[in-house]
């Protein structure tokens, strides 16, 4: 196994017991453990010793007094059977590979936690009760024919469509159909074969899951492969940076969308600006031919009256004349007048020419500028004006680096909405926008000039607070809050006030942006978890 990380094989191994649907002993977790391991690293490199280890290592484990796996394993187990209210099955599946990426076996087991807990205080789903009053359906009088109308509607409206093209579920939806159309339909043999397609689409969604984040981590390292290559090249580091923000795990078709806006937008932008750049070098380069030009003009000029004055010096010494001299005084004169009238000439055409080139060059350089501007867009969320993941990453480094060099502090923040998607489904995400625009707004005006703060992700900020302390950085965020609560949003049923969970870390020589991403996000789960509308500091937990 020294090639094989050992946390993976156990993510694989709950993967595999949460798709069998076993029991979370000891027992199964070291029997799929044995056939995780055996199929990782081939059956000669596993032997029944190392097969009675992994039984012993893996009982072990489900017993440690630090961890108990045994008792988290049974609760998600149970909570990933239960219908919830508020969740899908697919949320359920996005939430579980996003968990089983730590690799980290603490922060593994912290993050599961915190997932079951999440999902426990989710009510069971219930099925509405009838309204009275209203007419009487067939289905409601229990006719078969009805029933049997609704299952045939289930079946072929709802699943098929994702399993149509499914060749295992291909043979399962026609004899579903032919037991459907019978005179006498078997009910068992409905129910096993719906209980198949529904096993077989929950397959599909987390193959779908994991062919999504395997494609999305594929973009991301060639995008970081051209981007080491490219790292001079402003403007193509600009439209892979809004790639690599729309891509970013978990996939959101609405954060996809977006970023193809913004990408069209950006290379509009930058075509624009580039072919204004290209019409004025072409400008540049127009005048530095006429320049050329002109001084080779000069120097054509320049030889020919020097050869005449040659040979009107050579005349003069052999003249004995008078009228000769003054015929070779005049030739003297006419050419230097001549050479004179064409020196004005081109001097007048450099100096309109030196005239024309400092225009274009100053054109050249605000056009630069603008075009970089456009691609340092970029850092910024376009509909909050924070800064996004991008800009969140150089701010960082920058004030790490201040930070280490003055021997100074640097506290992280990590901000989330609380229900926000509560308020999307209710009122709309265009409501939505405006409430997420409105708190950025009051949590900017709460921040010093030195501070920062960036969109993290959907309703999670970030904040940056240069030489400050947790403690302090916990009396900002109770501002902002003291702030909303000022703040009611009016809607057409009344008005809700906004309220948000935060947790707070302090950096340490060492940490990068990631680390102190996840101290405060066990702050944050903490706060969340005590009830929302809170504070909590990491090193409090």
């Amino acid at each position: 196994m020294s090639t094989v990380n050992a946390t993976e094989i156990a993510r694989e191994t709950l993967r595999h017991l949460a798709n069998r649907k076993a029991a979370p002993t000891p027992e199964n977790y070291a029997r799929v453990y044995h056939e995780v391991c055996t199929e990782k690293l081939g059956p000669e490199a596993v032997s029944e010793t190392s097969a009675t280890a992994a039984d012993t290592s893996a009982a072990n484990a489900c017993d440690e007094t630090e961890y108990h796996w045994a008792t988290l394993l049974s609760r998600w187990f149970r909570e990933w059977e239960r219908d919830q209210e508020n969740l899908t099955h697919l949320q359920k599946i996005m939430s579980r590979e996003q968990v089983l990426k730590y690799s980290s076996n603490t922060t593994l087991y912290h993050k599961l936690t915190a997932l079951v807990k999440n999902w426990e205080k989710q009510p069971t789903r219930r099925v509405p009760p009838a309204t009275a009053g209203v007419e009487e359906d067939p289905i409601a009088r229990g006719s078969q024919e009805a029933w049997r109308e609704l299952w045939r509607r289930s079946i072929f409206q709802g699943l098929a469509a994702s399993l149509r093209e499914d060749g295992e579920a291909a043979p399962i939806l026609r004899q579903l159909e032919a037991e459907l159309n019978a005179d006498a339909p078997d009910l068992q043999q409905l129910l096993q074969g719906s209980r198949q397609l529904w096993q077989r689409l929950d397959q599909l969604e987390t193959d779908g899951a994991r062919l999504s984040a395997a494609l999305s981590e594929l973009v991301h390292i060639f995008l970081r492969n051209i981007k080491s290559l490219v790292e001079d090249d402003r403007w193509l580091l600009g439209q892979m940076e809004i790639l690599e923000s729309s891509l970013h795990p978990p996939l959101r078709l609405q954060r996809v969308q977006t970023g193809v806006g913004s990408l069209k937008t950006l290379v509009l932008q930058q075509e624009q600006r580039q072919s204004s750049i290209g019409a004025a070098r072409r400008a540049l380069h127009d005048l530095m031919t006429l320049i050329f030009e002109s001084l080779e003009n000069f120097s054509q000029d320049s030889a020919e009256a020097q050869n005449a004055l040659a040979v009107y010096s050579q005349n003069l010494e052999v003249a004995e004349d008078w009228q000769q001299i003054r015929r070779i005084v005049t030739g003297v004169l006419e050419t230097s007048q001549r050479l004179r009238e064409k020196t004005a000439g081109s001097l007048a055409v450099l100096k309109d020419a030196r005239e024309q080139l400092r225009q274009a060059q100053n054109k050249i350089h605000e056009l630069e500028e603008e075009l970089a501007t456009v691609s340092a867009l970029v850092h910024v969320d376009p509909l909050t004006g924070a800064l996004n993941r991008r800009g969140l990453a150089e701010v960082f480094r920058r004030e790490k680096a201040r930070a280490e060099r003055h021997n100074q502090s640097l506290v992280l923040a990590l901000v989330d909405l609380d229900r926000f998607k509560r308020i999307n489904d209710r009122y709309g995400h265009d409501l939505g926008d405006r409430v997420l625009i409105n708190f950025c707004e009051t949590f900017r005006r709460a921040l010093r000039a030195t501070d920062s703060f960036a969109r993290y992700g959907g309703e999670e900020l970030v904040a940056l607070l240069p030489n400050s302390t947790a403690e302090k950085a916990r009396s900002v965020l109770e501002r902002v809050q003291d702030e909303l609560d000022r703040q009611p949003t009016m809607v057409r049923d009344g008005s809700f006030t906004v309220s948000f969970s935060a947790g707070i870390t302090q950096w340490r020589s060492g940490m990068e942006l990631e680390d102190c991403i996840i101290d405060a996000d066990k702050a944050l789960y903490a706060a969340k978890a005590a009830g929302r509308r809170r504070v909590f500091l990491s090193n409090e937990l």
